[in-house]
């Protein structure tokens, strides 16, 4: 079992390094990122603490991000956003470790550099068997090649890989020493994972006792209960989406392309024509090989009946778009295949259309500099708008890359336009409560919860005449009895256990055969029973502890690391020109 954690921790601290940045690509954007128009900027697209960025440099890693997906009907205009976005996070938090790692005075010199291009190939060179005899890395092949005038290039590139890896590598280490765990957070995560139980419980519905009215009165309630109210930092926003939809031309140009490509391949090879027009899915590989039949598609297995090896079927229509399927083998429930895919998505010109108009509105919402009128009265009546609101650490649920808009929110703060799975999205943060709102504001939420304490003091009171003390009857009058099987606190979701945060920390601290009282939680009330427990030996722990510690620690370490980056790119001025090619 504690085995089992060990590599799961491994397997999130692995996950941890390996994103770090990546979770600035995706995140970063929009943190303290203006907008501004200064003679001598034309040849940039950002700046960072006063160091530009260029536009071609920029644009070249765009380009060789989109080759890698586009096939020949182009590329999403949403997902080439997306791409723009994690490029242009990536240089900026490049420019943030430059400046970081001048200050520490990290660097690293050419013979340095050669050194390691020496003793440590590059994963590429390693990992191809062609540098194996016997099990064994055959350096001397390896020095081969690096002799090979022909290589220059791909010496050049590792050692340009290597002069710009080594140094952040140095920096993370430097800061992420910094962080240490403590024995009180460790042996919390341990036990957390370490001991298991399994329960049996009842979970009684407190809508039979729920009342139209309270008995009592509402405002005293409120008075003896403030702080079930409290605000621990609730966010409201409202928004203006801007779809961008698939149109009829684009749909029909599709369509066309995908029969012209079955035709062709009746006189092309198939891996050409994939080659030639194929989109990688966003979500998944490109068929290529055996797949088991239960895995594929209810509309690709109907395609397939009665084909014939080698045989090329007929456009296949999904929600994606189509796909072209040759069928190179069949055995036993699995099917070879090859595939071609030509998604279906908005032209660009509709992305454009939605991106100026949604640029429009930011610029009427940020046209009032004086912060006299709220938001809404400056929405024009030709725009819907609606309304969401979530608590401060919550992502809202809504398919939109929010960047680090919702990190700090403050009360009319306005969004540039984000980009969501299928529309542009502008949000402005229309209220951020903290505290406990005054009874007026909240007296039908004060009623409401007054309803639900009443009718959960009746249960306790059902309970309490009707159970007895060591025993949990299967079938009991009211309510529903269940059982799981063993759980640790950190993996009873993955168990699909579907009790509260509240039940299961309150069931960890119950005695094995003790029936606890009534427990209220949300509209429930439960009343559980451990019917095991289970726990590491002396031995065990004792032969996995150091293990475990260390992975725990350079958790902590990568955690520590990531907010400190976070930290410093909020910190920095930060402009961001793009907004230009719509305004």
């Amino acid at each position: 079992m504690i085995m089992q954690r060990l590599r799961k921790v491994t397997k999130y601290f692995m996950w941890v390094v390996a994103v770090v940045f990546i979770l600035f690509i995706f995140f970063g954007f929009g943190a303290n990122i203006m907008s501004r128009d200064e003679e001598g900027k034309s040849n940039l697209i950002a700046e960072v603490e006063g160091v530009g960025i260029g536009y071609r440099e920029y644009s070249n890693l765009l380009n060789s991000q989109l080759n890698l997906i586009s096939g020949s009907i182009g590329i999403n205009p949403l997902k080439e956003r997306e791409l723009s976005d994690q490029i242009i996070n990536r240089l900026i938090m490049e420019k943030i470790m430059e400046n970081q790692m001048d200050k520490r005075d990290i660097s690293i010199s050419d013979a340095q550099v050669i050194e390691i291009i020496k003793n440590s190939p590059p994963r590429e060179i390693f990992q191809d068997s062609t540098f194996w005899i016997g099990g064994q890395f055959d350096y001397n092949r390896y020095y081969e090649l690096l002799k090979n005038p022909r290589a220059s290039q791909f010496i050049n590139d590792y050692a340009r890989r290597v002069k710009s890896d080594l140094p952040q590598r140095i920096l993370g280490g430097e800061v992420s020493s910094l962080a240490r765990l403590t024995h009180n957070e460790f042996m919390e995560d341990f036990l957390d994972d370490s001991v298991s139980i399994k329960l049996e419980y009842i979970r009684i519905p407190l809508d039979e006792w729920i009342k139209d009215e309270p008995s009592g009165s509402a405002e005293e309630f409120y008075s003896f209960h403030k702080d079930l109210f409290r605000r621990d930092g609730m966010v409201s926003l409202g928004y203006v989406s801007f779809p961008v939809e698939v149109d009829e031309e684009m749909e029909r140009s599709i369509k066309e392309l995908a029969f012209s490509i079955t035709k062709r391949a009746e006189n092309v090879d198939f891996d050409t024509l994939i080659s030639i027009y194929s989109y990688l899915p966003r979500n998944r590989q490109l068929i290529n090989g055996w797949i088991p039949v239960d895995g594929l598609p209810s509309v690709f297995t109907s395609a397939l009946l009665g084909m014939k090896i080698g045989e090329i079927g007929e456009p296949i229509r999904s929600d994606e778009g189509y796909h072209i399927l040759k069928l190179t083998g069949r055995e036993r429930n699995r099917l070879c295949l090859k595939e071609i895919f030509l998604p279906i998505f908005p032209s660009t010109e509709k992305y454009t259309d939605a991106m100026m108009e949604a640029w429009s509105l930011v610029k009427i919402l940020r046209s009032d500099t004086t912060g006299l009128h709220s938001v809404d009265s400056r929405i024009p009546d030709t725009y819907e708008v609606e309304h969401i609101t979530y608590g401060i650490g919550y992502i809202p649920d809504l398919g939109v890359e929010f960047g680090t808009l919702l990190d700090d929110p403050k009360k009319g703060e306005i969004s540039y336009p984000l980009v969501g799975v299928d529309s542009i999205y502008v949000f402005w943060v229309e209220d951020v409560e903290k505290g406990i709102p005054p009874f007026p504001l909240i007296k039908d939420e004060v009623v409401d919860s007054m309803r639900s304490y009443e009718a959960g003091e009746q249960a306790k009171k059902y309970v309490r005449e009707n159970f007895p003390d060591k025993v949990l009857m299967r079938h009991p009058q009211k309510g529903s009895w269940h059982r799981t099987p063993y759980f640790s606190r950190n993996n009873y979701r993955e168990k699909g256990i579907d009790l509260p945060d509240k039940i299961v920390d309150l069931a960890m601290n119950l005695k094995e055969g003790m029936v606890s009282p009534g427990l209220r939680a949300g509209r429930a009330l439960y009343l559980l029973k451990v019917t095991g427990r289970e726990a590491p030996s002396a031995d065990e722990i004792k032969k996995i502890l150091p293990g475990f510690m260390n992975q725990m620690q350079m958790v902590k370490q990568a955690t520590f690391y990531q907010g400190w980056l976070y930290e410093q790119r909020k910190g920095s001025k930060i402009y961001d020109w793009r907004s230009k090619l719509y305004e």
